[in-house]
Order: C-alpha cells, then structure tokens, then sequence
C-alpha cells in the first residue's frame, strides 16, 4: 500500500497498543475512579474525557482569583496604613505647633509677671525705706534733750 505495514487493529503508530479512553493514561486513577468504566456507556462523562483538565483550569483559575484578591487587599490596606500614618503625622505636627504657641504665651505671661513683680519689689523697698526713715525721725523726736517735743528749739511750742 504506502510502504508501511499495516497496524493490526488494537494498535495504534509506534507500536502502543489503543485505548479506547485516551485520557485516562494521562491522569491518575483518582480522577478517573468513576468517570471511566472503561466501557463507552455515552454518559456525560464519557463524552467529555478532559472534564479533569476543565476542573484543575477552573481550581488554578479560583487561585489566582484569590491571589489577585488577597494582593487588592494588602494594597488596600497599606494605602490605608499610609493615608493613616499621614493624618497622624499632620495631627502630631499640629500638636506641636499648639504645643510651641501656648509655651510662647506662657513665657510671655512669665515675663510680664517677673516684670510686674520686679515693679512691686521696688515699690516695696522704697516704702520700707521711707518708713525706716520716718520711724527714725519719730524716734528723734520721742528722745530729744531740749523738751520741746522734738522740734529742735524752734518757735517754742508746737501750737504755736
């Protein structure tokens, strides 16, 4: 015929023997435990031998599904942990400029009151100074020697 000898039939090329269920050489016994009786009855499963393949497509499908949605997830939630670190940022600085404004009034506030009582101290020594000095001259005048009161001799009398 063409120069090939012919295949007997329950042969395929390259000497194998056929299969009726080419599929099930392919995967392990577990997949093929109740698809393949290994008689063509024409169920559903029979008539669709990659239905395996179909299922470990959907399984790998399902995965990278979930993979995508685990990484939208982190992504998601460290654009949350930045736009969080932000805001605590911003919050921390604005204490701080609250911070530094009421440490500038209270500084303020000291000066002018270390000012006001450096005021008041020089008002109080120059008050016990004038008392010091009018206690003295009452003092003179309680121990004058000449009896006239402490007026020093003159006019005579204090009523005059």
């Amino acid at each position: 015929m063409n120069g090939q000898p012919a295949l007997a039939s329950g042969q395929q090329r390259g000497g194998a023997p056929a299969n009726s269920q080419p599929m099930l050489t392919m995967w392990p016994s577990y997949y093929a435990a109740g698809a393949f009786s290994g008689c063509t009855s024409g169920s559903a499963e029979d008539q669709h031998p990659e239905q395996p393949l179909q299922d470990q497509l959907q399984e790998d499908e399902d995965a990278a599904s979930l993979q995508r949605e685990r990484e939208q997830r982190l992504l998601k939630r460290k654009q949350a942990n930045r736009e969080s670190a932000k805001r605590s940022k911003l919050k921390r600085k604005q204490a701080e400029r609250d911070l530094n404004e009421h440490a500038r009034r209270v500084d303020e506030e000291r000066d002018s009151l270390a000012s006001q009582l450096a005021a008041a101290q020089q008002r109080y020594a120059e008050a016990h100074a004038k008392h010091m000095e009018l206690r003295q001259k009452i003092q003179g005048y309680a121990v004058s020697p000449s009896g006239d009161g402490g007026l020093g001799g003159v006019g005579g009398s204090a009523c005059g």
